[in-house]
């Protein structure tokens, strides 16, 4: 492009030099006056044969400042794009760090939670299970928690007559309690538990049946049996876990 312009300036420049010269070498100074009218119209026949050219010259500089101008427009509008690019590029930068340093942090709240939930276990004594299955009425703050850890691992309740209403039945978790409590890998499997893939509905209702109630607390429920409060405690720990991984 830059050639084409030096071809075009170069040609107007010529022409225009050599308009100068059909001007000045045309006319004679020494000419007598009776010759003026004749000289006059050779001038004007030269310059005549030159408006094609300088017509033509005129026309390919138009053209040439149109491209330019298209190029400029072309360039500036890459520079755009590519402003476009480095931005987006920057906030997704921004954004991975942003998403590192939350998982960062919920990793950081979620570890001392698993090990309060293994502490938890870790306090569970073969004796003091086999205390509470022997129970024939226990506590109620014992079966209520025995209850949420029966949901926790998707045991279905007993359907027993209510002793309210004969002719009603109700949910009893007592007979799964019992029956989990005497399986020898019972601690096994809540240590084992998938905690990172709680269901959502079994959440919710530990969540609105048990933990909301006033007496699942681990210092109510120590009153009653410590194998109950270690297992109120693993409760409570997932709950706590739960929340932190699924924000």
């Amino acid at each position: 492009m830059e050639s084409r312009w030096r071809l075009t300036v170069s040609f107007n420049t010529s022409h225009s030099l050599a308009s100068s010269r059909v001007l000045v070498d045309g006319f004679d100074s020494t000419a007598e006056p009776h010759q003026y009218p004749l000289m006059v119209e050779v001038m004007q026949k030269d310059l005549e044969s030159l408006q094609p050219a300088l017509k033509k010259a005129a026309e390919e500089t138009l053209k040439m400042l149109k491209v330019i101008e298209t190029e400029t427009f072309e360039v500036e509008k890459a520079s755009e794009r590519v402003r476009s690019d480095e931005e987006i590029a920057n906030e997704q930068a921004m954004s991975a760090m942003g998403l590192k340093t939350e998982c960062e942090n919920d990793l950081a709240l979620a570890i001392p939670i698993l090990e309060d939930a293994v502490a938890a276990l870790n306090t569970l004594k073969p004796a003091d299970i086999t205390l509470v299955k022997s129970m024939k009425n226990p506590p109620e703050t014992v079966k209520l928690v025995l209850a949420a850890v029966c949901v926790m691992k998707g045991i279905k309740p007993d359907r027993l007559p209510d002793p309210k209403n004969p002719g009603r039945k109700i949910n009893d978790y007592w007979g799964p309690s019992k029956r989990l409590l005497g399986d020898m890998s019972f601690l096994q499997q809540l240590k084992d538990y998938d905690k990172d893939n709680i269901p959502s509905n079994i959440m919710k209702a530990v969540r609105t049946q048990y933990l909301n109630h006033k007496d699942f607390k681990p210092r109510v429920v120590a009153k009653a049996s410590s194998a109950a409060e270690g297992l109120c405690k693993w409760v409570i720990a997932l709950d706590k876990y739960d929340v932190v991984v699924k924000v």
